[in-house]
């Protein structure tokens, strides 16, 4: 009897044994990537699930993924509401179906906005929202949507509930976020939570927030539980991200090195040989395009122009040190140095910006601006007259700080006001002109109208002149 035992004791170890290492080999197969590496079509299909939050991302998430050429968003929501109620094993057997019928491989979920009620456990009883029994028995549904999707070969990507503007309903989101929370971890499950991005400065409910510009917008809809459009666009945002960093990892991980036998891997060095090669002469034929090109522009130059000192028409760089003496916190003096550089300009710069009007004078390459800080720095800028007035020495120079616009919106300066103009508060106040004489009643009667006009009425004691 005891020989049997051995015996099965034995049968079962190895049976065990060839388990562990099938599934080592299959954990090496399938790599470490979140979602396949090879999907059908080379193209990821992207079915959003929910109730009414999930109506609304599918648009934001279209507009995000358009710019991916291997990434398909459905059309259409799957819908799954309502997971208190006892129609979820019905409503999970049909998505289970859809999505394998649809060959999808990526599942973006987003519910809970109308499971803030009772719900009814396996063994007949109703149980109130918050409480042990509901959040167990929550817990359990979420928990078999999970699994299912996952043995269908879909990776999830479930979005948690944001913040609500009703105390109550922002109180079932967190508890609903925080059984989600827990069973995604349980299930390796992408969770993402977005409670906190929507929140005001002191974590409370806000309709309005910066968008994905950064540009402060309302982002959240008037019944204080869905968003807008601008609002969808951030959300979709966020599940985006993770999408497209997984599928970079899934890409990296089907760039497999395949060697090959000693023939193979010979032709494959034959042909990136000649790839090289044809690279590398198209790249010298560029570069004595552009060698050619240097030339044609200096030759085409009056001599004794400075940037005629290089060969082929650049200016070369020329780096300097100065030393400031300067004021430290301690009141001492101390030897301040700066290094002023100035990088090699090429030749076709130069040609563009000392282009000339006419052969016998050029314009000028930039004048030179001087503006003193308040620590009695100078600063020294460089600018290029915009027209010939400027270029003649017409035009007023000023620096930026001194300019009419930076020093009344930056500065806050009151620039001086014009006489007679409407900032003009000087007082006593200029007089006014004179008002034209009006012609007496007997005059204007003796006017003719010319032909086609219109003779106007008198003017009236009682309508008082403009």
């Amino acid at each position: 009897m005891r020989t049997i035992i051995q015996r099965v004791m034995t049968v079962l170890a190895g049976a065990a044994i060839l388990l562990a290492g099938a599934a080592t080999a299959n954990a090496q197969v399938d790599g470490t990537s979140y979602i396949t590496p090879f999907p059908q079509g080379d193209t990821y299909r992207i079915e959003v699930v929910g109730d009414s939050l999930a109506e609304g991302l599918i648009y934001g998430l279209r507009d995000v993924m358009k710019t991916e050429p291997r990434v398909s968003v459905s059309a259409n929501v799957q819908n799954l509401s309502r997971v208190t109620f006892n129609t979820f094993n019905k409503k999970l057997a049909d998505l289970k179906q859809n999505l394998l019928a649809g060959q999808d491989h990526i599942a973006v979920v987003i519910l809970g906005t109308q499971d803030a009620r009772r719900i009814r456990a396996s063994d007949g009883r109703r149980y109130w929202l918050g409480t042990p029994e509901w959040r167990a028995e929550y817990g359990k549904r979420v928990d078999r949507m999970m699994k299912a999707l996952k043995r269908a070969g879909i990776s999830i990507y479930w979005i948690g509930l944001p913040n609500m503007r009703s105390r109550d309903a922002d109180s079932a989101a967190q508890i609903i976020n925080e059984i989600v929370r827990e069973r995604a971890y349980l299930n390796s499950v992408r969770f993402i939570d977005i409670y906190t991005s929507f929140v005001d400065e002191q974590g409370g409910y806000s309709a309005f927030g910066p968008d994905t510009t950064g540009n402060v917008t309302r982002l959240r809809w008037r019944d204080g539980v869905h968003f807008t459009g601008s609002g969808y666009a951030k959300v979709a945002y966020y599940v985006a991200r993770e999408i497209k960093k997984d599928i970079t990892q899934a890409k990296a991980e089907r760039n497999i090195p395949l060697a090959g036998s000693e023939t193979e891997q010979a032709a494959i060095r034959a042909a990136v040989k000649a790839d090289n090669e044809k690279q590398e002469k198209a790249l010298t034929g560029w570069k004595a395009s552009v060698d050619e090109a240097k030339q044609k522009v200096a030759a085409n130059q009056e001599p004794k122009q400075f940037f005629l000192n290089a060969a082929g028409g650049e200016q070369k760089a020329d780096n300097a040190r100065i030393n400031l003496k300067s004021k430290g916190a301690n009141g001492q003096d101390t030897i301040i140095s700066l290094d002023i550089v100035r990088p090699a300009i090429p030749a076709s710069v130069v040609a563009l910006v000392t282009r000339k009007k006419n052969r016998s004078r050029a314009a000028r390459l930039g004048d030179t601006l001087v503006d003193e800080t308040s620590n009695g720095l100078n600063i020294m800028s460089t600018v290029t007259p915009p027209s010939a007035a400027a270029a003649i020495g017409t035009e007023r120079k000023l620096s930026l700080a001194q300019t009419p616009f930076f020093r009344v919106l930056v500065k806050g300066e009151r620039l001086q006001s014009r006489p007679g103009r409407a900032d003009d508060f000087s007082w006593p106040p200029p007089p006014l002109p004179a008002l034209p004489e009006e012609l007496p009643v007997e005059a204007v009667e003796e006017m003719e109208p010319e032909p086609g006009g219109i003779l106007l009425p008198p003017p009236s004691p009682f309508r008082p002149h403009a």
